[in-house]
C-alpha cells in the first residue's frame, strides 16, 4: 500500500501542535466540503480524505504510530482501520444523514451554538445523556463469522452530533459503557476486541458495533426552519 502524506491531505507541517490540528482541519473541511463543489465528481474523495487524514493526525496515539512507522504504523501495536483499544469510536463511514449541515460554523441568535440550537428546536433547556440497554440493539445478532458478532446501536441525533456515553450490553450479558465522539457519523463502527464469541481453542472474536443514527421524526414547521438555518450557515 502506497504511503499516504496525511499532513500535507491537512495542509499543515509535521511539527504543529497537537492542539492546533483540529481549527486546521475545519479550516481545509470548509475549503473542500461537497455542498461547496457540487458539480465536482473529486469533491466527495477529497473530503473524505481529509478526514481520513483527520482520524489519524487528529488522534495523538494514532499520530506517534504514524510518525514513528510511516506507511507501516497500523501494522504495529495492533491498529487496524477500526480503534480497536479501549472502548472508543472506531473507523468512519461517510454516510453521513447530516452531512448538508454545518453544524460546526451554526450559531444561534443567542450564540450559544449547539445547546441553544437544540433548545430552539425541541424546546428543551439541556441536552438529555440517554443510558441504552439491550433495547437499543438491532432484534437479532449477525451470525458470528469466526466469534464476531455484529449489532446495530442506535443513538439519538443529540449524541452523534455532541457525543457522549451510552451504555451497552455485551454479548455474554455485562455491561459496558462506549465513549461516543462528537459529530459520530451514521454508520461508523466500533470493534471490541475479545468481546465476541467464544469457539473454543483460546479463540474468542470480536464484537463489532455499528451506529445508526437517528433522526427526528415529526418535526413541527419552526423545527424544520431552524434545520434550514443551520443548513445555509456557512
Amino acid at each position: 500500500m502506497a504511503f499516504i502524506d496525511y499532513y500535507k491531505i491537512l495542509g499543515v507541517d509535521k511539527n504543529i501542535p497537537q492542539q492546533d490540528v483540529r481549527a486546521a482541519y475545519r479550516k481545509r473541511a470548509k475549503q473542500f466540503h461537497p455542498d461547496l463543489h457540487p458539480n465536482d465528481p473529486k469533491a466527495k474523495a477529497k473530503f473524505q480524505a481529509l478526514n481520513e487524514a483527520y482520524e489519524v493526525i487528529g488522534d495523538p496515539q494514532k499520530r506517534a504510530q504514524y510518525d514513528k512507522y510511516g506507511e507501516q504504523w497500523k501494522d504495529v501495536g495492533g491498529f487496524s482501520n477500526s480503534k480497536d483499544s479501549g472502548f472508543n469510536e472506531s473507523s468512519k463511514d461517510y454516510s453521513n444523514p447530516f452531512a448538508n449541515f454545518d453544524f460546526s460554523t451554526f450559531n444561534t441568535s443567542r450564540g450559544g451554538g449547539f445547546s441553544s440550537f437544540f433548545q430552539d428546536l425541541f424546546g428543551s433547556g439541556r441536552i438529555k445523556q440517554e443510558n441504552y440497554s439491550s433495547s437499543m440493539f438491532s432484534e437479532s445478532m449477525a451470525k458470528p463469522i469466526n466469534g464476531n458478532i455484529e449489532q446495530q446501536v442506535n443513538i439519538d441525533l443529540f449524541t452523534a452530533l455532541l457525543g457522549g456515553d451510552v451504555i451497552i450490553r455485551l454479548p455474554n450479558g455485562r455491561k459496558a459503557k462506549l465513549k461516543i465522539k462528537e459529530g459520530t457519523q451514521n454508520g461508523t463502527k466500533v470493534r471490541l476486541r475479545g468481546k465476541g464469541k467464544n469457539i473454543g481453542n483460546g479463540i474468542i472474536g470480536d464484537f463489532i458495533i455499528t451506529y445508526h443514527v437517528k433522526l427526528p421524526e415529526n418535526l413541527t414547521e419552526h423545527q424544520k426552519e431552524l434545520f434550514l438555518r443551520a443548513k445555509n450557515e456557512k
